[in-house]
């Protein structure tokens, strides 16, 4: 987006953020903030929880996880962010959290 933004700016840009932790809105927040300064200040973002499949991970993804899932074990469970706790819940499992209802915003920008 960023190479393209000059000539994306006359067109409706919207991007989807998907993740598996739950919405935490002061994490979107410091996404967004971080993602799209300058040019990209402005494009409207949303957020959709997605799927987590250890299987499905390329190695390099997996690898990372763990060691992130290992940085978090050391610290005490009631100190877990919402993204800690969730990453902490899902070791190990498929966990699928898609759902439709998380169009339904980006669907209805696209479309007003």
């Amino acid at each position: 987006m960023k190479k393209n933004i000059s000539e994306l700016k006359s067109n409706k840009i919207a991007v989807l953020c998907v993740e598996a932790s739950p919405y935490d809105e002061q994490a979107f927040k410091a996404v967004y903030e971080h993602n799209f300064k300058g040019e990209l200040d402005g494009v409207k973002c949303f957020y959709a929880r997605g799927a987590w499949d250890e299987d499905a991970m390329t190695f390099k993804d997996r690898t990372l996880c763990k060691l992130l899932q290992k940085a978090v074990a050391k610290k005490e469970p009631a100190d877990y962010e919402p993204w800690e706790k969730a990453l902490m819940c899902a070791v190990g499992q498929k966990c699928d959290w898609t759902d439709k209802k998380y169009l339904d915003d980006i669907i209805g920008f696209i479309g007003g």
